[in-house]
């Protein structure tokens, strides 16, 4: 129903469309700022619920996208990899986003509102079949000017459009230098930082242990399942990256779960049934 507390909201974000192309700063879109704005105007117009699931779209694969990850976790936002970033298309990143949300929309009926935070026009035929099977759409950009000129035709198809205001960054104004005498050096403080790689591959495993009802078995975890997801998911990194001998052995110690090593198909039937 919507306007009520159910998680009956998805968000999909373009994020080649938001920074402009490869060519511009790809860290310049505010993902924590769009995600809180995008939540706001679904409570405030009544058009959903609570977020179910977010997912943003590019090659994250590119050392200068490493700076997303902090915001990534914060918000639950699932990073979807483009792999054609080599090629000709343009468009591998809106094919990718289409396919997922045709396939959430079949396999997860409470799915109501669809957020596609985009200013692209191909994804038009995408909100008129999510319209065809009774789902509500909302198309979001933001105010800056690398995010472009969004199609007119997906403005006016969208149940909802929204323009996610940015401010733009302060001028700061030199002031002319004030010699005083020196002051004493300071120890440098060690810099760390708050999320690494590892953080962001337990991340994963709990994510899989919410949405995939097939890695539980009478309370344990399906060993040879989850694996199955990680190398899906990071196909080259694993759990030997960080220092741990065996699967088993990273999800028990790292992560703090009981595991089975029963096979996949048979897991998977008896977490089913």
């Amino acid at each position: 129903m919507a306007g009520s507390r159910q998680r009956n909201v998805a968000i999909f974000l373009d994020m080649e469309n938001l920074f402009g192309g490869y060519g511009n700063d790809v860290t310049s879109v505010p993902l924590a700022t769009v995600v809180r704005a995008i939540e706001k105007v679904v409570g405030d117009t009544g058009l959903g619920g609570r977020t179910a699931l977010a997912r943003a779209y590019a090659n994250w694969g590119r050392p200068d996208m490493a700076g997303y990850r902090s915001q990534l976790l914060a918000h639950n936002i699932k990073p979807v990899q483009i792999f054609s970033f080599d090629q000709p298309s343009k468009n591998a990143a809106d094919i990718e986003l289409v396919v997922d949300a045709l396939e959430v929309a079949a396999d997860m009926p409470w799915i109501e509102l669809f957020v596609i935070v985009s200013g692209d026009g191909d994804f038009v035929p995408l909100l008129r079949r999510l319209h065809a099977l009774g789902k509500r759409s909302l198309v979001a950009t933001t105010s800056q000017p690398n995010a472009g000129v969004v199609n007119k035709v997906l403005q006016s198809v969208a149940d909802h459009f929204h323009v996610i205001d940015i401010p733009a960054p302060a001028v700061v104004v030199p002031v002319p230098a004030v010699k005083k005498p020196p002051a004493p050096a300071k120890p440098a403080k060690k810099k760390t930082a708050p999320h690494t790689e590892l953080e962001l591959y337990k991340a994963s495993v709990h994510a899989f242990l919410k949405d995939d009802p097939t890695l539980w078995v009478k309370g344990l975890v399906n060993a040879p399942r989850l694996g199955q997801l990680l190398r899906d998911r990071w196909p080259n990194v694993t759990y030997k990256t960080f220092g741990y001998k065996t699967l088993t052995a990273f999800a028990e110690q790292g992560c703090g779960l009981k595991v089975t090593t029963a096979p996949v198909a048979k897991a998977a039937s008896k977490a089913l049934s």
